[in-house]
């Protein structure tokens, strides 16, 4: 049987390949199946008619179209019913934490014919995702050095919950993107890493015995993560931690800000790229203030993002663009600061801000 399966463009995800689309390319292709996987988040604003061409001379019995804005999934099973009328739309998320609900979904799917019960499979008889249908190379998923990165799932997300993969499973995983792609950079996108303080020991413990060589990339909770951690991090391949920040967490108490300052500064002295995104959110001074403290924080990298309260009646882009600014704008005053001293720094600063505004 020839099985198209058809990627949508994510809501926010779309630099990530489709990995549930992969977990189910891996089993249908177990049941022999002859699978082609199309992205369409890689493809260009005309592609429809690129991808049909491409499956008239596939020729499909099957297809399923998934993606996570049901609105976009209707129009697309429109699109291709009246050629494709056996068709299974999905609503899910292109991580992969989904994949053993999805693809049991997907097996009975496919058995709707057969009298007898479809065999459920656990999450640890998934067989790896179907990365060889993947143009890895091709999505925006690269490391702090440059090298090509690719998603490795570490957790399942059952009925609202997490259920962790265990430190055995992710690295045999792990050698075995090495052995067939070459890759060495790899991304734990969901869940935080800091969720499960057990479960994390065991990873890190793993990583560091097995020696693996590899470089990876995690987000994480600050408030859970420890100090003492963070060498453990490093010598077990961490090379860059990605997490959020507000305004509600920042302006707390003065403590937790220094706390904070000195997770960024530690990580940074131990080699691990820093990334994070500051969640922006009335009122308007909070904003300034907020955007202010992470300027001295010396991350590596920041990206903004409007909180849904924002959304509604104002300009986002120009909402983001004065972030920016001003977080530029902080970052060079810290640089002074830092070099020069809180005095010197700050006038020096001053005499700057007045040279450029002389100049307008």
């Amino acid at each position: 049987m020839k099985i198209a399966l058809i990627a949508l463009p994510g809501k926010q995800q779309n630099r990530l390949p489709p990995l549930t689309l992969a977990y189910i390319a891996a089993i249908l292709e177990q049941r022999r199946a002859i699978v082609r996987l199309y992205d369409r988040a890689l493809e260009s604003a005309g592609s429809w008619n690129d991808i049909r061409r491409r499956l008239q001379t596939f020729q499909p019995q099957r297809m399923i179209i998934a993606g996570d804005d049901s609105r976009i999934i209707e129009q697309a099973v429109t699109y291709f019913h009246q050629t494709y009328p056996d068709i299974l739309p999905l609503l899910v998320q292109r991580s992969g934490s989904e994949a053993p609900t999805i693809v049991n979904h997907v097996m009975a799917w496919l058995d709707s014919d057969n009298t007898d019960t479809t065999t459920e499979l656990s999450a640890d008889a998934l067989p790896y995702p179907a990365r060889h249908l993947l143009s890895l190379e091709r999505y925006a998923l690269r490391a702090p050095g440059g090298e090509v990165q690719t998603p490795v799932v570490i957790g399942w997300s059952d009925r609202g919950k997490w259920v962790m993969r265990s430190p055995h499973a992710i690295g045999q995983e792990i050698q075995a993107v090495m052995a067939e792609f070459g890759i060495r950079n790899v991304l734990f996108c969901e869940p935080e890493l800091t969720i499960d303080q057990s479960w994390l020991n065991d990873l890190l413990d793993y990583f560091i015995k097995a020696n693996l060589n590899i470089r990876w990339q995690a987000t994480v909770t600050l408030e859970h993560l420890r100090e003492e951690t963070l060498p453990r991090l490093a010598q077990a391949g961490c090379e860059a931690l990605t997490f959020s920040i507000a305004a509600s967490s920042m302006f707390d108490s003065v403590q937790r800000r220094h706390q904070v300052q000195k997770l960024i500064t530690s990580a940074g002295e131990l080699g691990i790229y820093t990334h994070a995104t500051v969640l922006l959110e009335p009122p308007y001074e909070a904003i300034a203030r907020l955007i202010d403290v992470a300027a001295t924080f010396g991350l590596n990298d920041v990206s903004f993002e409007l909180m849904q309260t924002l959304r509604v009646g104002d300009d986002e882009q120009q909402i983001q663009r004065f972030a920016r600014q001003r977080y530029q704008q902080g970052r060079s005053r810290q640089r002074l600061i830092d070099r020069f001293g809180p005095a010197l720094g700050s006038l020096l600063w001053q005499l700057r801000v007045q040279h450029l505004a002389e100049d307008e």
